[in-house]
C-alpha cells in the first residue's frame, strides 16, 4: 500500500491540518516550533511499525481543546490517511475476501481513543466487514519516527558489548548508539552468537600472552586472524558503498582490531589518518545513517514508510545536498517524509514534493503547499524555499553577467535604471558588454568578501563606490589585498570627474518634479535645489538644523527612479545625461 495523504486533527498543535498529499518523498519545512515533528508523529501514532506501546495520552491533545475533547462520548480522530492499494494489496485481499468487489484506494483513521476506522469505496459483505478492516490494518504500512542517530564511537571493545548492551543505568550504552553499533557489528560480519563464543576468547588478549597456554595462544591467533579478516573486508566494502553517496571528498575507513578493540580510522582526502571521533560531527552522524539506513531499510523496513525529524541538521549544506539525493535512493524501497529548516535540503527541482508549516494567529499548526506567503509566520517557514530559490537564481545571475558589486540600494537603484536607459536608446557602451551587468548589493564592511564569495574562477567581480574620499580606507585595502592585480575593476566616480554620488549625475530638475513634496516636508518651503552644489551635500548641510531621515537617500532614490521610469521617453534632460552614464558604464567594460 502506498500512501497518497494523510491529515492531522486534535492532535497537539493541530487542530485540523487539511489533507496533504504525499509522494515518494515529502518535505516538511517550517520554523522551530512551527509544528513539524507533531505532524511526523501523529502520523506514526497512525501504526507505529516496532512499537506496541502507541497509546494516545493527554500531551498529544490540543491545549485549548483538552476539556471539550475529554467531555466527548466519542472521541475524535487525530489521524487519517489514504492509501493506493498495490497490485500485490490487491490480489491478497481477493484472495483472503473474493465476495468483496476489486478496489483501488482505502482510507484508514485512529481516533483519541485508539480506535481504528477503515472506509473501503465498495460495498462490502457483512460478514466480511470487520474481518477485512482488520485485514487492511494487518497490510497497512507501519510507520518509523527517527529524531536521533546515535553517532559511532572510534574505539569499541568488543569483549563488553553484549554485557553493555543489556544494562541499564550509568554504564549502559544509549538505546540510539545501541542500536548503531549493533549495525555495524551486522555490517562487518559479527553475530551475537559469535561474540558469546569468542568473547573469552577475545579477553585473552588483553592477557599477557605469557600466562597462556599453547592452545589457547593457538585459539586466539585463529579467532584475531578471523576478525582481521572480517574488518579488513568490511572497511574496504564500506569505503567504497559510503563514498557513493559522501560527495564532500573521499574517505577509506578502516577497522583496526587490537587486544579486543575495534577502533574505526578515517582517511581522508590528503591522507591524513584519524580516529573517527577526531573528524567532524557531520561525518559521524552521515556515517551513523548511512549504517542505520541502509542496513535497517534492506533488513528490517519491509513495508515500512520512514518519518525523519530534522535529519542532516549537524551536516554542511553541500553534504545536505548528499543526504537528499539518498534520500532520494532509500525512496525507491520504502516511502520517505523528513522536515527540515535549512534550504540546502529543499532543492529547487523539488517544490512540488514541499510543505511548509506555520502557525497562526491562534497557535495553531498549518500545512501549506501555497509559498505565496500571507503572514509573518508563514513568511519566517518559507525562509528556507526563499533562500534555496535565492541562490539558484543568484548563481545563474551571475554566471551570464558581469556582476557589479555597490554598497547600497540607492546605488542599485540608480545603475539599474541607467543601464536600462542605455539599453532603450542603444547606447553603444552597452553593446561592449559581453555579459550584461548585473548589480550585487553589499555593506561597506561587506565588500571584500561579497567580491571573494562570487568571483568565477579567480576572475574578480567589478566593485563600484561612489564616494571614495569618505571610504578610503576600504578602498586601499581593497588596492592593496583582493584587487592588488585588478585595479582596473575598481570603479569609482573619480573617473567621471569632480562628482561625489551617482544622484550628481541625475538632472536637478528630476529630484525638483519627483521628490519635490518629499523634500518641503523635511526642509520647509523654502528649500530649494541648487544646480551649483553636489545634491546629497546640500542636504547633508541641514542636519545642523532639522535631523534627516535615515532612509532619506533611499526615498528620494525610489521616487526620483519611478518618475524616470513613467517619463524615460519624453525627458530630454535624461539624454543629456545618459552621455555621462556611457561613460561611467565603459569603465564596467575591462578585459
Amino acid at each position: 500500500m502506498k500512501l497518497t495523504a494523510f491529515r492531522v486533527q486534535n492532535f497537539r498543535s493541530f487542530i485540523d491540518s487539511g489533507w496533504i498529499n504525499c509522494q515518494d518523498v515529502v518535505a516538511i519545512a517550517g520554523v522551530n516550533e512551527a509544528g513539524k515533528s507533531n505532524l511526523l508523529k501523529a502520523l506514526w501514532k497512525l501504526k507505529p511499525a516496532f512499537r506496541a506501546d502507541n497509546k494516545i495520552v493527554n500531551a498529544d491533545l490540543p491545549l485549548d481543546k483538552v476539556d471539550e475533547i475529554m467531555d466527548s462520548q466519542v472521541l475524535p480522530n487525530f489521524i487519517s490517511a489514504k492509501f493506493k492499494l498495490r497490485p500485490l494489496d490487491k490480489e491478497q485481499i481477493h484472495k483472503k475476501f473474493p465476495d468483496v468487489p476489486l478496489f483501488d484506494t482505502v482510507e484508514v483513521s485512529r481516533s483519541l481513543s485508539g480506535q481504528y476506522t477503515v472506509k473501503i469505496p465498495a460495498k462490502v459483505p457483512d460478514k466480511d466487514a470487520k474481518k477485512l478492516s482488520d485485514f487492511i490494518i494487518k497490510i497497512m504500512p507501519g510507520f518509523i519516527y527517527y529524531s536521533n542517530y546515535g553517532n559511532l564511537d572510534s574505539n569499541i571493545y568488543l569483549p563488553q558489548m553484549l554485557d553493555k548492551f543489556n544494562k541499564s543505568g550509568v554504564n549502559a550504552i544509549s538505546k540510539s548508539k545501541r542500536r548503531t553499533i549493533k549495525l555495524l557489528l551486522m555490517y562487518i560480519g559479527i553475530t551475537p552468537e559469535m561474540l558469546v563464543c569468542d568473547s573469552p576468547i577475545l579477553e585473552n588478549a588483553s592477557k599477557k600472552t605469557i600466562k597462556l597456554t599453547s592452545a589457547q595462544l593457538q585459539e586466539l591467533t585463529k579467532t584475531k586472524e578471523r576478525y582481521a579478516k572480517l574488518f579488513e573486508e568490511a572497511g574496504a566494502r564500506l569505503s567504497r558503498e559510503f563514498n557513493q553517496w559522501w560527495r564532500q571528498g573521499k574517505y577509506k575507513f578502516e577497522f583496526a582490531f587490537d587486544n579486543g578493540n575495534l577502533t574505526i580510522f578515517v582517511t581522508d582526502n590528503e591522507g591524513v589518518r584519524a580516529p573517527l571521533d577526531a573528524r567532524s560531527v557531520g561525518i559521524q552522524w552521515f556515517l551513523s545513517f548511512f549504517l542505520v539506513f541502509t542496513l535497517e531499510s534492506q533488513l528490517f523496513y519491509t513495508n515500512t514508510i520512514m518519518l525523519l525529524d530534522e535529519s542532516g541538521a549537524t551536516l554542511h549544506g553541500l553534504a545536505q545536498r548528499d543526504l537528499v539525493r539518498f534520500f532520494d535512493e532509500l525512496s525507491k524501497t520504502n516511502q520517505l517524509i523528513y522536515s527540515t529548516h535549512s534550504s540546502y535540503m529543499l532543492p529547487t527541482e523539488c517544490l512540488n514534493r514541499t510543505k511548509i508549516v506555520y502557525k497562526d494567529s491562534k497557535g495553531h499548526s498549518v500545512v501549506s503547499n501555497n509559498f505565496n506567503a500571507k503572514t509573518n509566520a508563514s513568511k519566517a517557514s518559507l525562509i528556507p524555499l526563499n533562500t534555496s530559490l535565492s541562490v539558484q537564481i543568484s548563481e545563474e545571475l551571475i554566471k551570464d553577467s558581469t556582476p557589479v558589486i555597490v554598497t547600497s540600494e540607492v546605488d542599485r537603484l540608480y545603475l539599474n535604471f541607467m543601464k536600462n536607459y542605455l539599453n532603450l536608446i542603444g547606447a553603444t557602451n552597452i553593446g561592449l558588454m559581453e555579459k550584461p551587468p548585473v548589480f550585487v548589493k553589499t555593506s561597506i564592511n561587506g565588500l571584500e568578501g561579497t567580491a571573494q564569495i562570487i568571483a568565477q574562477e579567480s576572475t574578480l567581480p567589478i566593485v563600484y563606490l561612489d564616494n571614495v574620499d569618505s571610504n578610503a580606507g576600504i578602498w586601499e585595502q581593497l588596492r592593496v589585498g583582493t584587487y592588488a592585480n585588478a585595479t582596473k575593476k575598481m570603479v569609482s566616480l573619480k573617473g567621471l570627474g569632480n562628482y561625489q554620488t551617482l544622484e550628481d549625475l541625475i538632472p536637478y530638475e528630476i529630484f525638483a518634479s519627483a521628490c519635490g513634496n518629499y523634500l518641503v516636508d523635511i526642509y520647509g518651503s523654502e528649500f530649494a535645489i541648487r544646480t551649483t552644489q553636489p545634491f546629497i551635500q546640500q542636504l547633508e548641510k541641514t542636519k545642523r538644523v532639522k535631523p534627516l531621515p535615515e532612509d532619506y537617500r533611499e526615498k528620494v532614490a525610489k521616487l526620483a527612479v519611478t518618475y524616470m521610469e513613467k517619463n524615460k521617453r519624453k525627458l530630454k534632460s535624461l539624454k543629456t545625461a545618459s552621455k555621462n552614464w556611457e561613460k561611467l558604464f565603459e569603465l564596467f567594460v575591462v578585459e
